[in-house]
């Protein structure tokens, strides 16, 4: 008879087998020293180790809590063919309404109103979209939700390469994208990560003639305007706050540049430069050159001090010089760092480089295959330092050796997200695709740099609108009270099961201990996050369990008082009690699966748990304690049951 067990006892000790080595990493991760974790995280094997483990969720971990939203105009303002003045002015109205409405309100909509109200022709800006409004709408809501579904994807290929387990990525409303990052060190990193949109461009910078020509003519048209009045102010204008007696008398004048530190220039230097409020100039040649007296001379290069970074743009951006640098089919850039220099007299200066470049790139970073940070080698300018290596794919390269080989001595910029992050020259033609961008302050910003160039640039510009720090204490203190509501939940339940059903109830006890065991083992081979719902999931899992005991002993017990032997009683009960356990648990999984397939973040930690917690809960319950009742009834031969 006991050979009939033998598959039974083969199945148990297999899942048995299973579970420690799904759980051994686990323990093995938690009874490290912090010196032998130090030992293997040199060693390269504690990443491997941690892919492993049970994961611990945002709000046990702590981590970052991030919603950012998808710039939905500026995406349909790149899709657009051509563009005027009328399209622009549209544009800015709908994003205007569209930021003062809530998340789900739809910019197509409101775009349509505005292109009704005013008359405009959609057609004539999206010629490829369709001949109607309606139908260019249509269009472009499609490309809205394809760009913010590569949105996600793209943001999930960088997270994964960032390195955070379990990440959650999911979209909200119709333009918005929540990200958690569980166990997240380096917050001011990860916001780069997901905001960087990676467009990489190669321009050809201007010669040294042609720009000095272009400052003679922008000096030229910038004389005698009025738009510089508000540029120039006196000392006395500038600085209100010294008394007039300590003011000492110059004949310089005063260019003031309080309002000039708006946002634009923090979001240039990354620095608040509000500090230093005017640069003082020579008055006869802020007269005679009004761009000029702005800027510094670094050789082939031009210098913008970091006090004159907003002058400078908003010279560039009046009217007459855009329409002067769209004639030249030029453009100014700025550097992405300042760089420290020092002047004659021993005066330091931060000075951001200007680069006067093609209007139009000659390649983009579409082509780019392959991106890797690697330290330089001895044989590049830049040995020693951190540096990215770009591969090419073979239509790339056919350009790339199209562009060096018709540029030989001259410069080309690479830049990324509109900045230039250098500018080197070109020495020869360049046949095999291969490139490299140097000038990184360390090499954690060329890790991120080749992650986001690998994982392709975003299609639409992101920005965060809303973000919360969950704090390792708080998650320290949710993990320590959840554990301790387990193992007080446990040890109730264990302690009534053995005081009501006796001997029967510690097989009872038995299965449930294991039963929890094997939900874990499937968390860990899952890669699944263990969230504090999950944990709630957990001792839901604890009582359902011994539910599912309760109602086989109390059929056991109606068999007894029936007159029926141990072992007829227990056949019966287990055969009575089927039914009822599998209609009860069939309900649960199926409410376990719908808050898996709806629900978000710890809701679906929850669902988990719960789900295979039920799955689980039947094996041990129907399958395991009644092989342990069947083993002893027949090794025995008991004649009263302990129940």
């Amino acid at each position: 008879m006991n050979k009939k067990l033998t598959p039974r006892y083969i199945v148990i000790a297999l899942v048995l087998i299973w579970a420690i080595y799904a759980l051994w990493p686990t323990i093995r991760y938690q009874t490290l020293s912090p010196e032998e974790m130090e030992e293997l995280r040199v060693n390269g094997t504690l990443q491997e180790l941690e892919a492993k483990i049970i994961k611990q969720g945002l709000d046990l971990k702590g981590g970052m809590y991030i919603v950012l939203e998808v710039d939905i105009p500026t995406l349909v303002s790149n899709l657009a063919t051509n563009k005027d003045k009328k399209f622009e002015h549209a544009l800015a109205e709908a994003k205007s309404q569209l930021s003062s409405g809530s998340p789900d309100v739809d910019f197509f909509t409101i775009l349509g109103q505005i292109a009704e109200k005013r008359k405009i022709r959609l057609r004539r800006y999206f010629n490829e979209y369709g001949a109607t409004n309606d139908a260019v709408l249509n269009r472009l809501r499609d490309e809205a939700n394809d760009a913010i579904d590569r949105v996600l994807e793209i943001l999930q290929n960088r997270v994964d390469q960032f390195g955070v387990s379990e990440p959650t990525i999911q979209k909200q409303g119709s333009h918005r994208i929540v990200v958690e990052l569980a166990g997240i060190q380096d917050p001011q990193r990860a916001r780069a990560l997901l905001q960087n949109t990676a467009l990489l461009e190669f321009y050809i910078v201007k010669s040294p003639e042609v720009v000095n020509d272009l400052l003679l003519r922008i000096d030229k048209i910038l004389k005698g305007s009025s738009e510089l009045d508000e540029l120039a102010l006196t000392e006395e204008t500038a600085d209100t706050t010294k008394p007039k007696e300590e003011t000492p008398v110059s004949k310089d004048e005063v260019v003031s540049v309080s309002e000039l530190f708006g946002e634009e220039t923090e979001e240039l230097t990354g620095e608040d430069t509000t500090a230093d409020t005017s640069v003082v100039v020579d008055k006869r040649l802020f007269e005679e050159r009004p761009f000029s007296s702005l800027l510094r001379n670094l050789g082939n290069d031009i210098g913008v001090p970091e006090s004159n970074i907003y002058a400078v743009n908003k010279i560039l951006a009046l009217p007459e010089i855009q329409a002067k640098l769209e004639a030249e089919n030029g453009q100014f850039m700025f550097g992405n760092e300042p760089e420290v220099f020092t002047d004659a007299s021993g005066k330091k200066e931060r000075l951001y480089r200007l680069y006067y470049l093609e209007r139009d790139p000659e390649l983009t970073g579409g082509v780019i295959e392959e991106a890797r940070a690697t330290i330089g080698g001895q044989a590049s300018g830049a040995s020693g330092q951190p540096v990215v290596l770009l591969d090419m794919n073979s239509e790339g390269a056919k350009q790339w050796a199209r562009i060096t080989g018709s540029n030989v001595g001259r410069r080309v910029a690479i830049v990324l997200d509109k900045k230039v992050h250098m500018a080197p020259n070109i020495r020869e033609k360049i046949t095999r695709g291969g490139t490299q961008i140097e000038g990184f302050a360390n090499m954690d910003e060329a890790k991120d740099l080749a992650i986001v160039l690998r994982a392709g640039a975003l299609p639409a510009p992101v920005k965060i609108i809303e973000e919360r720090i969950v704090g390792a204490s708080l998650g320290s203190d949710s993990v320590r009270k959840g554990t301790l509501s387990v193992l007080v939940g446990l040890a109730l339940v264990l302690l009534f099961m053995v005081f009501y059903y006796k001997w029967a109830g510690s097989i009872a006890d038995f299965a449930l201990v294991w039963n929890i065991v094997l939900v874990l083992a499937v968390l860990a081979s899952l890669g699944a996050s263990l969230t504090l719902p999950g944990i709630a999931g957990l001792i839901l899992t604890v009582g359902m369990s011994i539910d599912a005991n309760v109602i086989i002993f109390e059929r056991i017990r109606e068999e007894l008082r029936k007159g029926k032997t141990p072992r007829a009683a227990i056949d019966a009960g287990y055969d009575r009690a089927l039914t009822t356990i599998i209609d009860a648990n069939t309900t649960t999984i199926i409410a376990a699966l719908v808050l898996y397939q709806f629900g978000t973040g710890p809701i679906r930690g929850f669902a988990t748990v719960l789900f295979w917690g039920i799955i689980i809960s039947m094996f041990t319950a129907i399958f395991v304690t009644r092989t342990i009742f069947t083993a002893l009834t027949q090794r025995k031969g008991i004649r009263r049951l302990s129940i």
